[in-house]
Parts: C-alpha cells; structure tokens; sequence
C-alpha cells in the first residue's frame, strides 16, 4: 500500500497521536485502524478499542476502519485486529490490504471534499466583498 504508519499501541493514546499527526500533517487524510474488542463486550459492557479509534478519528476528521473476519471465526476466536486478520484469519493479509486499501480510498475521498468545501468558503468572502466594492462603485456613479 505504500502508506506511512504510525502505531499508538493503546487506546489511550489513539487521540493525542492523531491530533499531532494532523497538526504535522493538517491537509493528509488519517485513517485509524482500530481494534474490534467484541469480547470484551461480555466481560464489561465496552468495546473500547472502536469506541476510542471512532473518537480519534472523528477528532482529525479522520476515517476509523475495523477488520472483517470471515463467518464466526471472530466470536470463536476471540480475534480483534488486523495483526489477527492477518495471521489468524483465514482471509489473510489480503482481506487486510483490500479492507485498509478501502478505507484509504474513502479518505483521500473525503479529504478531498473537505478541501473543495473549505476553497469555496474562502473564496465566497472574497466574491461577496468584490460584489459591495462593484455595488458601492455604481452606487457613486449614480449619485
């Protein structure tokens, strides 16, 4: 996939890593890989690995992406990432190039609207004062 990667290791840190990221990095999609602790469900009530990956990624505009298992293997398992996806799964490392490539996709994507919307803001004050300059300028020329 030719992407830089960065690893937080723990939910904890998946926010402050993707804020300092996105300060380094501010016009670059950021995609979360996170955990799918299912499990952990059971034990706590709490799937923590996607709630703080959805939150790091929802604080960088970012996208959160979670590996698919194939049927009942994740339940029986008890597989949760995509170090799992890759060397435990049977779909492999590539059902985990094709769901990362995926989530890569919908993030240039998105990045790319988010960089269209902020252009056009931008250039709206700029239309709108041109727009009382020339307003202003005929109103002279009438006077």
């Amino acid at each position: 996939m030719n992407c830089p990667v960065v690893a937080a290791f723990d939910s904890g840190n998946l926010i402050p890593v993707a804020k300092q990221l996105h300060d380094k990095y501010p016009n670059k999609p950021i995609v979360i890989a996170g955990d799918d602790d299912l499990h952990l469900i059971a034990l706590n009530g709490k799937n923590t690995g996607r709630e703080k990956a959805q939150e790091a990624a929802q604080s960088v505009n970012g996208i959160a992406v979670f590996p698919v298992f194939a049927l009942n293997e994740q339940e029986s398992q008890k597989l949760s990432d995509f170090n799992d996806l890759a060397n435990k799964s049977a779909l492999g490392m590539q059902a985990v190039k094709r769901q990362i490539g995926t989530a890569i996709e919908k993030a240039i994507q998105q990045n790319t609207i988010q960089k269209h919307q902020s252009q056009l803001q931008q250039a709206k004050p700029q239309n709108q004062s041109q727009l009382e300059i020339k307003a202003k300028s005929q109103k002279r020329a009438l006077v």
